[in-house]
């Protein structure tokens, strides 16, 4: 009976133990994954990896995840390759549990650095052959010695028990009330601010059984590359109406100055030849002058224009490669 009792204790024991831990689930589970995922990732990806903000509360449905940094490896110029400073999910937490789908209310991310390294992001490929155990050797084909075939006849399958075999259930998949992206700097070549505020609602929602996970991210990405191709476009027609403009004003000048150099000499005409000639030379080497440097100034503006507008293209292809 002694035996029996103390048995019960330590039992009692236990289960109280289980109990206060997950009731603190959310103070003591951001510390464990901030120390598991630095020391694990580095392991994996080849590169140094901080995450300085990580909480996780089950019974409120949220999820915070900020401070993150994910670095370039060595051999590349620019340090990191990702940087988030916050992602927050609030989830329905009854979903994980019951139901068709699982419910997302929201997903916010703010402030996310990529450095895509030219022509072919190398720098992420580098990093996934890392986490694949880096390049593997292609493996020698084995030639075999051929076979004498036989011809058997295949078993004829029953009708009746492949009518009877039950339907495929849906995977259970997702639905995403609101998707939010803010502050996105993309880094191709040229570092390109966009400015990007992306708003994506209801994926999923039409669905009984949700989105599939693929799904949502091509959704994401489709978005990412349209926000990223019209900033290209509407930051190029900017440099070539700038050109044009400059080129109108240079323009404008030169014949300002062209008539003003005119009038003065014909004022003086009467005055002296010598003088007239001289101021005539004047106002016409002024024109030519002003007319040069206008022109200058249009192409070289204009050449700005069409390289910001390519390096952001650039861009925009080298984020949907690394997507691909």
């Amino acid at each position: 009976m002694k035996a029996i009792k103390v048995i019960g204790k330590i039992l009692l024991w236990i289960v109280a133990i289980v109990v206060v831990l997950l009731l603190a689930l959310p103070l003591w589970i951001g510390p464990v994954a901030k120390v598991v995922a630095n020391a694990v990732v580095p392991g994996i990806t080849g590169t140094d990896f901080h995450l300085g903000e990580f909480g996780l509360n089950p019974y409120a449905g949220t999820l915070h995840v900020g401070d993150m940094q994910l670095a370039n490896p060595t051999s590349f110029s620019e340090k990191n390759a990702v940087d988030l400073k916050s992602l927050d999910v609030d989830f329905a937490v009854t979903s994980l549990l019951f139901g068709k789908k699982y419910r997302v209310e929201f997903v916010e991310v703010n402030g996310v650095f990529v450095h895509i390294d030219v022509p072919k992001a190398d720098n992420f490929l580098q990093i996934a052959e890392n986490a694949m155990g880096g390049k593997k050797e292609p493996e020698a084909e084995v030639s075999e010695v051929e076979q004498p075939k036989v011809e058997t006849e295949a078993p004829k399958a029953d009708e009746s028990a492949e009518s009877e075999q039950p339907e495929e259930k849906p995977s259970k998949g997702v639905q995403i009330d609101r998707i939010t992206l803010k502050d996105v700097t993309i880094k191709y070549g040229i570092p390109a601010k966009i400015p990007m505020d992306i708003e994506l609602t209801g994926i999923g929602a039409d669905s009984e059984y949700g989105a599939a996970f693929m799904d949502v991210w091509i959704a994401v990405k489709d978005k990412v590359l349209s926000v990223a191709n019209s900033v290209g476009g509407a930051l190029g027609d900017l440099g070539k109406g700038a050109a044009n403009a400059l080129k109108d004003a240079g323009g404008a000048a030169a014949d300002t100055l062209k008539n003003a150099g005119g009038a003065a000499a014909d004022a003086l005409k009467d005055a002296g030849g010598a003088a007239t000639d001289t101021l005539k030379d004047a106002g016409g080497a002024a024109t030519d002058a002003l007319k040069d440097a206008g022109g200058a100034a249009t192409d070289a503006l204009k050449d700005a224009g069409g390289a910001a507008a390519d390096a952001l293209k650039s861009a925009g292809d080298g984020l949907k490669g690394l997507f691909k």
